[in-house]
Protein backbone atom coordinates (compact mmCIF):
# COMPACT_ATOMS: atom_id res chain seq x y z
CA UNK A 1 0.00 0.00 0.00
CA UNK A 2 1.33 3.62 -0.61
CA UNK A 3 -0.27 6.30 1.04
CA UNK A 4 -0.55 10.47 0.92
CA UNK A 5 -1.99 12.48 3.59
CA UNK A 6 -3.26 15.87 2.78
CA UNK A 7 -3.54 18.63 5.41
CA UNK A 8 -4.41 22.39 4.80
CA UNK A 9 -2.93 24.86 7.30
CA UNK A 10 -5.07 27.70 5.74
CA UNK A 11 -8.09 25.24 5.90
CA UNK A 12 -8.95 25.61 1.80
CA UNK A 13 -8.31 23.79 -1.00
CA UNK A 14 -8.28 25.66 -4.23
CA UNK A 15 -8.57 23.89 -7.61
CA UNK A 16 -10.55 24.18 -11.04
CA UNK A 17 -11.71 21.25 -12.50
CA UNK A 18 -10.19 20.22 -15.76
CA UNK A 19 -12.33 22.21 -19.06
CA UNK A 20 -14.01 24.45 -16.51
CA UNK A 21 -13.77 28.26 -16.25
CA UNK A 22 -12.50 29.20 -13.18
CA UNK A 23 -15.71 31.99 -12.94
CA UNK A 24 -18.41 28.92 -13.29
CA UNK A 25 -17.32 28.96 -9.34
CA UNK A 26 -16.55 24.70 -9.81
CA UNK A 27 -14.07 22.98 -7.42
CA UNK A 28 -12.31 19.80 -8.55
CA UNK A 29 -13.29 17.01 -5.60
CA UNK A 30 -12.17 15.24 -4.30
CA UNK A 31 -8.76 16.02 -5.68
CA UNK A 32 -8.08 14.52 -9.00
CA UNK A 33 -5.32 11.29 -9.22
CA UNK A 34 -4.31 13.46 -12.31
CA UNK A 35 -3.90 16.63 -9.76
CA UNK A 36 -1.54 14.65 -7.49
CA UNK A 37 0.31 12.86 -9.72
CA UNK A 38 1.28 16.20 -11.23
CA UNK A 39 1.99 17.73 -8.02
CA UNK A 40 4.56 15.28 -7.67
CA UNK A 41 5.82 15.52 -10.28
CA UNK A 42 6.53 19.43 -10.32
CA UNK A 43 7.92 19.03 -7.25
CA UNK A 44 11.05 16.89 -8.62
CA UNK A 45 11.36 19.27 -10.99
CA UNK A 46 11.01 22.69 -8.88
CA UNK A 47 12.65 21.01 -5.49
CA UNK A 48 13.65 17.44 -6.03
CA UNK A 49 17.58 16.71 -5.35
CA UNK A 50 18.75 15.48 -9.03
CA UNK A 51 21.89 14.12 -7.69
CA UNK A 52 20.12 11.26 -5.28
CA UNK A 53 17.48 10.69 -7.46
CA UNK A 54 17.08 10.74 -11.35
CA UNK A 55 14.53 11.42 -13.99
CA UNK A 56 14.58 7.55 -14.23
CA UNK A 57 13.72 7.43 -10.83
CA UNK A 58 10.47 9.86 -11.26
CA UNK A 59 9.53 8.07 -14.07
CA UNK A 60 9.32 4.65 -12.28
CA UNK A 61 7.30 6.43 -9.53
CA UNK A 62 4.45 7.39 -11.51
CA UNK A 63 4.29 4.35 -13.98
CA UNK A 64 3.35 2.67 -10.48
CA UNK A 65 1.01 5.20 -9.25
CA UNK A 66 -0.77 5.58 -12.63
CA UNK A 67 -1.46 2.02 -13.02
CA UNK A 68 -4.00 1.84 -10.35
CA UNK A 69 -6.22 4.55 -9.05
CA UNK A 70 -6.67 5.45 -5.35
CA UNK A 71 -9.26 5.21 -2.78
CA UNK A 72 -9.87 8.46 -1.14
CA UNK A 73 -10.91 9.23 2.93
CA UNK A 74 -12.44 12.45 2.96
CA UNK A 75 -13.11 15.11 6.19
CA UNK A 76 -16.80 15.73 6.80
CA UNK A 77 -17.56 19.04 7.88
CA UNK A 78 -16.23 20.41 4.86
CA UNK A 79 -17.92 23.59 3.24
CA UNK A 80 -17.91 24.77 -0.43
CA UNK A 81 -18.00 28.39 -0.67
CA UNK A 82 -16.57 31.39 -2.58
CA UNK A 83 -15.61 35.06 -2.67
CA UNK A 84 -16.64 37.19 -5.85
CA UNK A 85 -14.01 39.99 -6.48
CA UNK A 86 -14.59 43.30 -8.87
CA UNK A 87 -10.97 43.09 -10.67
CA UNK A 88 -10.09 46.78 -12.48
CA UNK A 89 -9.65 46.64 -16.32
CA UNK A 90 -7.71 49.60 -16.75
CA UNK A 91 -10.31 51.47 -19.38
CA UNK A 92 -12.98 54.01 -17.85
CA UNK A 93 -16.49 54.41 -18.62
CA UNK A 94 -18.00 58.38 -17.95
CA UNK A 95 -15.33 58.87 -15.15
CA UNK A 96 -15.70 55.34 -13.82
CA UNK A 97 -13.40 52.54 -14.27
CA UNK A 98 -14.51 49.44 -15.49
CA UNK A 99 -14.48 46.35 -13.27
CA UNK A 100 -14.41 42.07 -14.04
CA UNK A 101 -16.49 39.99 -11.55
CA UNK A 102 -14.50 37.10 -10.51
CA UNK A 103 -15.63 34.55 -8.49
CA UNK A 104 -13.00 32.77 -6.16
CA UNK A 105 -14.55 29.00 -4.94
CA UNK A 106 -12.96 26.88 -2.98
CA UNK A 107 -13.32 23.86 -0.04
CA UNK A 108 -13.84 24.86 3.13
CA UNK A 109 -12.13 22.40 5.51
CA UNK A 110 -12.45 22.04 9.27
CA UNK A 111 -9.48 23.12 11.46
CA UNK A 112 -6.79 19.46 11.23
CA UNK A 113 -8.86 18.00 9.14
CA UNK A 114 -6.46 15.28 6.32
CA UNK A 115 -7.50 13.71 3.16
CA UNK A 116 -6.11 10.15 2.98
CA UNK A 117 -5.33 9.61 -1.05
CA UNK A 118 -4.19 5.89 -1.09
CA UNK A 119 -3.52 3.40 -3.28
CA UNK A 120 -3.53 -0.28 -2.08
CA UNK A 121 -2.28 -2.38 -5.24
CA UNK A 122 0.69 -0.39 -4.81
CA UNK A 123 3.59 -1.66 -2.88
CA UNK A 124 7.18 0.64 -3.57
CA UNK A 125 10.40 -0.61 -2.74
CA UNK A 126 12.56 0.99 -0.66
CA UNK A 127 13.74 3.36 -3.40
CA UNK A 128 10.88 4.65 -4.63
CA UNK A 129 9.10 4.93 -1.19
CA UNK A 130 12.24 7.01 0.22
CA UNK A 131 11.68 9.09 -3.32
CA UNK A 132 7.84 9.38 -2.49
CA UNK A 133 8.53 10.38 1.05
CA UNK A 134 11.03 13.32 -0.09
CA UNK A 135 8.72 14.46 -2.90
CA UNK A 136 5.32 14.48 -0.46
CA UNK A 137 7.61 16.72 1.76
CA UNK A 138 8.51 19.05 -0.52
CA UNK A 139 5.13 19.89 -1.79
CA UNK A 140 3.82 23.50 -1.11
CA UNK A 141 0.48 23.69 -2.40
CA UNK A 142 -2.11 21.75 -4.53
CA UNK A 143 -4.46 22.71 -6.76
CA UNK A 144 -3.89 26.19 -7.24
CA UNK A 145 -1.15 28.11 -5.40
CA UNK A 146 -3.95 29.54 -2.80
CA UNK A 147 -4.17 25.79 -1.79
CA UNK A 148 -1.13 25.43 0.87
CA UNK A 149 -0.57 22.00 1.83
CA UNK A 150 1.60 19.67 4.08
CA UNK A 151 1.95 16.34 2.84
CA UNK A 152 3.12 13.26 4.26
CA UNK A 153 3.83 9.67 2.72
CA UNK A 154 3.54 6.47 3.99
CA UNK A 155 3.19 3.02 3.29
CA UNK A 156 0.62 1.82 6.36
CA UNK A 157 -3.03 2.89 6.73
CA UNK A 158 -5.64 1.55 9.20
CA UNK A 159 -8.37 3.66 8.06
CA UNK A 160 -11.44 2.89 5.76
CA UNK A 161 -12.22 4.71 2.22
CA UNK A 162 -15.24 6.86 1.81
CA UNK A 163 -15.04 7.57 -1.91
CA UNK A 164 -13.55 5.28 -4.43
CA UNK A 165 -14.33 3.90 -8.22
CA UNK A 166 -17.77 3.00 -8.99
CA UNK A 167 -18.67 -0.42 -8.65
CA UNK A 168 -21.52 -2.68 -9.92
CA UNK A 169 -24.46 -1.83 -7.47
CA UNK A 170 -22.94 1.31 -5.64
CA UNK A 171 -25.47 3.17 -4.27
CA UNK A 172 -23.36 6.22 -3.30
CA UNK A 173 -23.03 9.57 -5.19
CA UNK A 174 -20.97 9.57 -7.93
CA UNK A 175 -18.43 12.25 -9.24
CA UNK A 176 -15.94 12.91 -12.21
CA UNK A 177 -12.31 12.61 -11.87
CA UNK A 178 -9.50 13.42 -13.63
CA UNK A 179 -6.89 10.25 -13.79
CA UNK A 180 -3.82 9.42 -15.49
CA UNK A 181 -3.66 6.39 -18.27
CA UNK A 182 -2.01 3.40 -17.03
CA UNK A 183 1.63 3.32 -18.99
CA UNK A 184 -0.28 0.47 -21.45
CA UNK A 185 -2.99 2.64 -22.30
CA UNK A 186 -1.20 5.42 -22.52
CA UNK A 187 1.83 3.58 -25.44
CA UNK A 188 -1.88 2.73 -27.16
CA UNK A 189 -3.41 6.31 -27.05
CA UNK A 190 -0.23 7.57 -28.08
CA UNK A 191 0.04 6.10 -30.64
CA UNK A 192 -3.53 6.24 -31.93
CA UNK A 193 -3.22 10.33 -31.83
CA UNK A 194 0.03 10.40 -33.66
CA UNK A 195 -1.40 8.24 -36.53
CA UNK A 196 -4.39 10.16 -36.28
CA UNK A 197 -1.73 13.35 -36.94
CA UNK A 198 -0.15 12.15 -39.93
CA UNK A 199 -2.94 10.63 -41.71
CA UNK A 200 -4.47 14.25 -41.39
CA UNK A 201 -1.11 15.92 -42.20
CA UNK A 202 -1.06 13.83 -45.31
CA UNK A 203 -4.11 15.42 -46.46
CA UNK A 204 -3.29 18.66 -46.27
CA UNK A 205 -0.34 18.20 -48.33
CA UNK A 206 -1.45 16.41 -50.83
CA UNK A 207 -4.31 19.19 -50.96
CA UNK A 208 -1.40 21.90 -51.01
CA UNK A 209 0.54 20.14 -53.48
CA UNK A 210 -2.51 19.61 -55.98
CA UNK A 211 -3.22 23.73 -55.18
CA UNK A 212 1.26 23.89 -56.23
CA UNK A 213 2.28 25.30 -52.70
CA UNK A 214 5.03 23.55 -50.97
CA UNK A 215 4.35 22.25 -47.33
CA UNK A 216 6.86 19.58 -45.21
CA UNK A 217 5.13 16.74 -43.81
CA UNK A 218 8.45 15.74 -41.90
CA UNK A 219 7.80 19.33 -39.76
CA UNK A 220 3.89 17.88 -39.16
CA UNK A 221 5.01 14.06 -38.09
CA UNK A 222 7.53 15.95 -35.89
CA UNK A 223 5.15 18.41 -34.43
CA UNK A 224 2.98 15.44 -33.48
CA UNK A 225 5.60 13.45 -31.93
CA UNK A 226 7.24 16.15 -30.03
CA UNK A 227 3.68 17.35 -28.56
CA UNK A 228 3.12 13.56 -27.52
CA UNK A 229 6.36 11.99 -25.72
CA UNK A 230 6.77 8.50 -24.99
CA UNK A 231 6.87 8.27 -21.22
CA UNK A 232 4.05 8.71 -19.57
CA UNK A 233 6.42 11.29 -17.12
CA UNK A 234 6.95 13.56 -19.65
CA UNK A 235 3.00 13.82 -20.96
CA UNK A 236 1.98 14.57 -17.68
CA UNK A 237 4.56 17.19 -16.84
CA UNK A 238 3.21 19.34 -20.56
CA UNK A 239 1.90 22.61 -19.76
CA UNK A 240 -1.88 23.32 -20.53
CA UNK A 241 -1.14 25.44 -23.79
CA UNK A 242 -0.03 22.15 -25.18
CA UNK A 243 -3.42 20.42 -25.07
CA UNK A 244 -4.87 23.85 -26.07
CA UNK A 245 -2.62 24.24 -28.92
CA UNK A 246 -3.80 21.17 -30.24
CA UNK A 247 -7.46 21.28 -29.47
CA UNK A 248 -7.55 18.64 -27.14
CA UNK A 249 -11.04 18.96 -24.61
CA UNK A 250 -8.63 16.92 -22.24
CA UNK A 251 -5.16 15.85 -21.84
CA UNK A 252 -4.37 13.00 -23.91
CA UNK A 253 -2.57 11.10 -21.24
CA UNK A 254 -5.59 11.38 -18.67
CA UNK A 255 -9.58 9.67 -18.74
CA UNK A 256 -11.99 10.66 -16.94
CA UNK A 257 -13.59 7.92 -14.08
CA UNK A 258 -16.76 8.05 -11.66
CA UNK A 259 -16.03 7.55 -8.54
CA UNK A 260 -18.49 7.12 -5.64
CA UNK A 261 -18.89 9.15 -2.30
CA UNK A 262 -20.87 7.66 0.64
CA UNK A 263 -23.21 9.47 2.37
CA UNK A 264 -20.98 10.98 4.80
CA UNK A 265 -18.48 12.02 2.32
CA UNK A 266 -21.09 13.59 -0.04
CA UNK A 267 -22.91 15.19 2.96
CA UNK A 268 -19.87 17.59 2.94
CA UNK A 269 -18.84 17.44 -0.82
CA UNK A 270 -22.78 18.47 -1.20
CA UNK A 271 -23.22 21.70 0.92
CA UNK A 272 -26.71 23.34 2.19
CA UNK A 273 -25.42 26.45 0.74
CA UNK A 274 -22.74 26.67 -1.97
CA UNK A 275 -23.09 23.00 -3.85
CA UNK A 276 -22.15 22.22 -7.37
CA UNK A 277 -24.25 19.00 -7.90
CA UNK A 278 -23.88 19.41 -11.43
CA UNK A 279 -23.68 15.73 -13.06
CA UNK A 280 -24.35 14.31 -10.03
CA UNK A 281 -27.67 11.56 -10.08
CA UNK A 282 -29.20 11.23 -6.73
CA UNK A 283 -30.91 7.83 -4.98
CA UNK A 284 -34.02 10.10 -4.72
CA UNK A 285 -34.42 10.13 -8.45
CA UNK A 286 -33.90 13.57 -10.51
CA UNK A 287 -33.14 16.65 -8.75
CA UNK A 288 -35.85 18.78 -8.80
CA UNK A 289 -34.25 22.70 -8.29
CA UNK A 290 -31.53 24.38 -9.69
CA UNK A 291 -30.19 26.95 -7.52
CA UNK A 292 -28.17 30.17 -9.46
CA UNK A 293 -26.21 32.87 -7.45
CA UNK A 294 -26.81 36.17 -8.99
CA UNK A 295 -24.13 38.74 -9.00
CA UNK A 296 -23.79 42.55 -10.23
CA UNK A 297 -23.64 46.11 -9.01
CA UNK A 298 -26.76 46.86 -8.85
CA UNK A 299 -28.88 43.68 -7.87
CA UNK A 300 -32.25 43.38 -8.87
CA UNK A 301 -34.79 44.08 -6.13
CA UNK A 302 -36.80 41.51 -5.27
CA UNK A 303 -39.77 44.37 -6.23
CA UNK A 304 -38.85 43.02 -9.79
CA UNK A 305 -39.07 39.74 -8.61
CA UNK A 306 -41.35 38.71 -11.82
CA UNK A 307 -39.32 40.62 -14.34
CA UNK A 308 -36.06 38.61 -13.23
CA UNK A 309 -38.28 35.46 -13.61
CA UNK A 310 -39.20 35.83 -16.82
CA UNK A 311 -35.57 36.55 -18.36
CA UNK A 312 -34.38 33.33 -16.38
CA UNK A 313 -36.82 31.87 -18.75
CA UNK A 314 -35.92 33.38 -21.79
CA UNK A 315 -32.48 32.75 -20.93
CA UNK A 316 -33.09 28.80 -20.78
CA UNK A 317 -35.48 28.86 -24.05
CA UNK A 318 -32.62 30.29 -25.72
CA UNK A 319 -29.96 27.35 -24.69
CA UNK A 320 -33.10 25.32 -26.71
CA UNK A 321 -33.37 27.20 -30.12
CA UNK A 322 -36.84 28.27 -31.50
CA UNK A 323 -38.53 26.51 -34.25
CA UNK A 324 -41.66 27.48 -37.09
CA UNK A 325 -44.99 25.82 -35.36
CA UNK A 326 -46.76 23.80 -38.11
CA UNK A 327 -50.07 25.16 -37.15
CA UNK A 328 -49.72 28.50 -36.38
CA UNK A 329 -46.68 29.73 -38.55
CA UNK A 330 -45.23 31.03 -35.39
CA UNK A 331 -41.92 30.75 -33.73
CA UNK A 332 -42.14 28.29 -30.70
CA UNK A 333 -39.78 27.01 -28.36
CA UNK A 334 -38.01 24.28 -29.01
CA UNK A 335 -37.46 23.48 -25.33
CA UNK A 336 -39.32 20.65 -23.83
CA UNK A 337 -42.71 21.24 -22.01
CA UNK A 338 -40.77 21.35 -18.62
CA UNK A 339 -39.01 24.73 -19.45
CA UNK A 340 -41.07 25.96 -21.67
CA UNK A 341 -44.58 25.56 -19.94
CA UNK A 342 -46.31 25.07 -23.69
CA UNK A 343 -47.67 22.07 -25.55
CA UNK A 344 -45.80 20.56 -28.84
CA UNK A 345 -48.18 23.11 -30.80
CA UNK A 346 -47.07 26.16 -28.94
CA UNK A 347 -50.17 26.16 -26.35
CA UNK A 348 -49.71 27.15 -22.80
CA UNK A 349 -50.14 24.40 -20.35
CA UNK A 350 -53.45 24.17 -17.96
CA UNK A 351 -52.46 21.06 -16.16
CA UNK A 352 -53.48 21.81 -12.74
CA UNK A 353 -50.23 20.23 -10.69
CA UNK A 354 -48.32 22.81 -12.39
CA UNK A 355 -45.12 20.43 -13.43
CA UNK A 356 -43.53 22.71 -15.63
CA UNK A 357 -41.05 24.84 -14.46
CA UNK A 358 -41.22 28.11 -11.63
CA UNK A 359 -38.54 30.82 -11.96
CA UNK A 360 -38.14 31.77 -8.21
CA UNK A 361 -36.06 34.90 -7.43
CA UNK A 362 -34.97 35.06 -3.62
CA UNK A 363 -33.78 37.26 -1.48
CA UNK A 364 -31.78 34.83 0.96
CA UNK A 365 -29.76 37.30 3.40
CA UNK A 366 -33.30 39.54 3.47
CA UNK A 367 -31.42 42.97 2.49
CA UNK A 368 -34.26 43.33 -0.20
CA UNK A 369 -31.61 42.55 -3.63
CA UNK A 370 -32.24 39.68 -5.44
CA UNK A 371 -29.56 37.49 -4.45
CA UNK A 372 -30.25 34.00 -5.91
CA UNK A 373 -32.50 32.46 -8.64
CA UNK A 374 -34.16 28.75 -8.07
CA UNK A 375 -35.78 26.96 -10.96
CA UNK A 376 -38.23 24.20 -9.37
CA UNK A 377 -39.43 21.15 -11.89
CA UNK A 378 -41.89 18.66 -9.79
CA UNK A 379 -41.66 16.02 -11.91
CA UNK A 380 -37.90 16.41 -12.01
CA UNK A 381 -34.37 17.77 -14.30
CA UNK A 382 -32.93 15.17 -16.77
CA UNK A 383 -30.05 15.13 -18.02
CA UNK A 384 -30.51 17.05 -21.24
CA UNK A 385 -32.41 20.03 -19.13
CA UNK A 386 -29.41 19.70 -17.19
CA UNK A 387 -26.76 20.25 -19.29
CA UNK A 388 -28.60 23.29 -20.46
CA UNK A 389 -29.24 24.90 -17.56
CA UNK A 390 -25.75 24.21 -16.83
CA UNK A 391 -24.28 26.64 -19.59
CA UNK A 392 -26.07 29.51 -18.64
CA UNK A 393 -24.35 32.40 -17.12
CA UNK A 394 -26.02 35.50 -17.40
CA UNK A 395 -28.92 37.17 -17.98
CA UNK A 396 -29.62 40.85 -19.01
CA UNK A 397 -32.49 43.44 -19.88
CA UNK A 398 -32.06 45.02 -23.18
CA UNK A 399 -32.09 49.09 -23.53
CA UNK A 400 -35.60 50.09 -22.90
CA UNK A 401 -36.54 53.09 -25.48
CA UNK A 402 -38.24 56.37 -24.86
CA UNK A 403 -41.79 56.27 -24.39
CA UNK A 404 -42.43 59.07 -27.27
CA UNK A 405 -40.90 56.88 -29.96
CA UNK A 406 -37.17 58.70 -30.10
CA UNK A 407 -34.65 55.98 -30.14
CA UNK A 408 -31.42 57.51 -30.28
CA UNK A 409 -31.16 56.99 -26.59
CA UNK A 410 -31.42 53.88 -25.15
CA UNK A 411 -31.47 53.33 -21.49
CA UNK A 412 -27.87 51.29 -20.39
CA UNK A 413 -28.03 47.77 -20.58
CA UNK A 414 -28.56 45.95 -17.39
CA UNK A 415 -26.79 42.87 -17.08
CA UNK A 416 -25.82 40.19 -14.14
CA UNK A 417 -23.91 37.17 -14.13
CA UNK A 418 -24.93 33.82 -12.91
CA UNK A 419 -23.07 30.68 -11.06
CA UNK A 420 -24.53 27.74 -10.87
CA UNK A 421 -24.63 26.42 -7.03
CA UNK A 422 -26.18 22.97 -7.24
CA UNK A 423 -28.89 20.82 -8.44
CA UNK A 424 -30.23 19.01 -6.05
CA UNK A 425 -34.06 18.68 -4.11
CA UNK A 426 -35.75 21.27 -2.13
CA UNK A 427 -34.18 19.69 1.23
CA UNK A 428 -31.04 19.85 -0.18
CA UNK A 429 -31.96 23.48 -0.09
CA UNK A 430 -33.82 24.12 3.32
CA UNK A 431 -32.08 25.98 5.89
CA UNK A 432 -30.10 28.69 2.94
CA UNK A 433 -33.30 29.34 1.20
CA UNK A 434 -36.48 29.94 3.20
CA UNK A 435 -38.43 29.17 0.11
CA UNK A 436 -38.08 25.58 0.47
CA UNK A 437 -38.32 25.13 4.33
CA UNK A 438 -41.02 22.35 5.93
CA UNK A 439 -43.60 25.19 8.21
CA UNK A 440 -46.92 25.29 8.62
CA UNK A 441 -46.54 29.17 8.96
CA UNK A 442 -45.66 31.23 5.55
CA UNK A 443 -45.06 34.68 4.67
CA UNK A 444 -45.86 36.54 1.23
CA UNK A 445 -42.64 37.15 -0.58
CA UNK A 446 -44.04 38.78 -3.19
CA UNK A 447 -47.49 39.77 -3.51
CA UNK A 448 -50.48 37.18 -4.16
CA UNK A 449 -52.84 37.79 -7.67
CA UNK A 450 -55.75 35.95 -8.11
CA UNK A 451 -56.11 33.41 -10.33
CA UNK A 452 -59.85 34.04 -11.21
CA UNK A 453 -62.07 36.75 -10.51
CA UNK A 454 -62.47 36.90 -6.42
CA UNK A 455 -65.59 36.02 -4.83
CA UNK A 456 -67.28 36.93 -1.64
CA UNK A 457 -64.67 35.06 0.51
CA UNK A 458 -61.94 37.21 -1.14
CA UNK A 459 -57.96 36.34 -1.05
CA UNK A 460 -59.24 33.75 1.82
CA UNK A 461 -61.18 31.59 -0.76
CA UNK A 462 -59.44 31.89 -3.79
CA UNK A 463 -56.27 31.28 -1.59
CA UNK A 464 -58.15 27.78 -0.29
CA UNK A 465 -59.55 27.00 -4.10
CA UNK A 466 -55.84 27.00 -5.48
CA UNK A 467 -53.85 25.06 -3.06
CA UNK A 468 -57.16 22.04 -3.61
CA UNK A 469 -56.15 22.76 -6.98
CA UNK A 470 -52.71 22.21 -6.63
CA UNK A 471 -53.19 19.26 -5.12
CA UNK A 472 -52.60 19.98 -1.34
CA UNK A 473 -54.00 18.73 1.46
CA UNK A 474 -55.71 21.90 2.90
CA UNK A 475 -58.30 21.74 5.32
CA UNK A 476 -60.79 24.98 5.66
CA UNK A 477 -59.31 25.53 9.09
CA UNK A 478 -56.02 26.93 7.86
CA UNK A 479 -55.58 30.65 8.42
CA UNK A 480 -55.35 33.50 5.98
CA UNK A 481 -54.69 36.76 6.99
CA UNK A 482 -54.22 40.15 4.72
CA UNK A 483 -50.92 41.87 5.79
CA UNK A 484 -50.71 45.96 5.14
CA UNK A 485 -47.40 45.51 4.33
CA UNK A 486 -44.07 43.27 4.55
CA UNK A 487 -40.32 44.24 5.28
CA UNK A 488 -37.41 44.53 3.13
CA UNK A 489 -34.14 45.59 3.43
CA UNK A 490 -35.34 46.89 6.42
CA UNK A 491 -38.13 49.19 4.18
CA UNK A 492 -41.56 48.33 4.57
CA UNK A 493 -43.03 47.65 1.25
CA UNK A 494 -46.83 47.14 -0.12
CA UNK A 495 -48.26 45.22 -2.66
CA UNK A 496 -48.44 48.14 -5.06
CA UNK A 497 -44.59 48.81 -4.17
CA UNK A 498 -44.43 45.51 -6.55
CA UNK A 499 -44.27 44.80 -10.17
CA UNK A 500 -47.09 42.54 -10.68
CA UNK A 501 -47.74 42.06 -14.40
CA UNK A 502 -46.50 40.07 -16.96
CA UNK A 503 -45.07 41.39 -19.92
CA UNK A 504 -46.20 41.04 -23.31
CA UNK A 505 -48.61 38.57 -22.00
CA UNK A 506 -51.48 37.41 -23.67
CA UNK A 507 -52.91 35.81 -20.35
CA UNK A 508 -55.47 37.57 -18.76
CA UNK A 509 -55.36 39.72 -15.31
CA UNK A 510 -58.42 39.75 -13.50
CA UNK A 511 -56.49 40.82 -10.46
CA UNK A 512 -53.93 43.95 -10.80
CA UNK A 513 -54.01 44.98 -6.69
CA UNK A 514 -52.87 41.98 -5.24
CA UNK A 515 -52.32 41.28 -1.35
CA UNK A 516 -49.43 40.07 1.03
CA UNK A 517 -50.83 37.18 3.04
CA UNK A 518 -49.37 35.61 5.68
CA UNK A 519 -50.74 31.93 5.53
CA UNK A 520 -50.52 29.27 8.62
CA UNK A 521 -51.32 25.01 8.09
CA UNK A 522 -52.48 22.64 10.39
CA UNK A 523 -49.49 20.37 9.37
CA UNK A 524 -46.36 21.49 7.78
CA UNK A 525 -46.00 22.10 4.27
CA UNK A 526 -42.96 21.53 2.17
CA UNK A 527 -42.05 24.64 -0.15
CA UNK A 528 -41.70 26.18 -2.53
CA UNK A 529 -45.01 28.04 -1.83
CA UNK A 530 -46.12 29.63 -5.49
CA UNK A 531 -49.79 30.36 -6.37
CA UNK A 532 -51.94 32.66 -7.99
CA UNK A 533 -51.60 34.87 -11.30
CA UNK A 534 -47.57 34.66 -12.16
CA UNK A 535 -46.18 32.18 -9.68
CA UNK A 536 -44.48 30.56 -12.25
CA UNK A 537 -42.24 33.48 -12.87
CA UNK A 538 -42.18 34.61 -8.84
CA UNK A 539 -45.18 36.34 -7.92
CA UNK A 540 -47.51 35.02 -5.25
CA UNK A 541 -44.53 33.58 -3.64
CA UNK A 542 -44.17 32.51 -0.08
CA UNK A 543 -41.42 31.94 2.23
CA UNK A 544 -40.83 30.09 6.14
CA UNK A 545 -42.54 32.51 9.02
CA UNK A 546 -40.71 29.91 11.69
Amino acid sequence: MFVLTFSFPASRYHATPWGRNVNEADVAWPPDPWRVLRALIATWWRKGNREQWSEDNLACLVDALAGTLPVYNLPVGTIHAHTRHYMPQGQFDKGREKTALVFDAFVHLPQDARIVTAWPEVTLNGELLALASDLAASIGYLGRAESWVECRASDEWDGEANCSKVQSGDSGTPVRVLAPLSPAQYKAERQRLITQAEQRAARTVSSKLRRGQATSLFLSKANGANTLPERLVDALSLDTADYQDRGWVRPPAAREVLYSLSSKAASSVIPRSFARRRRTTERRGMPTVARFLLAGRPLPRIEDAVKIGELMRRAALAQFGWRIGESTQRMIPCAPWQISGRSSDGQPLKHPSHDHAFWLSEDADSDGWIDHISIYIAGGIDDQIRTKLDRITRIWLSPKQRADGDRSEPAAVKEWRLALEGFGHTTDFAGSARIFDLSKRWRSVTPFLAAGHLKATGYRGEVLRLLRRRGLLVDDGIEVDILKSITTGGTERRAIHFHRFRSRSREKQPDAAGALLRIEFLQPVAGPLAIGFGSHFGLGLFASDE
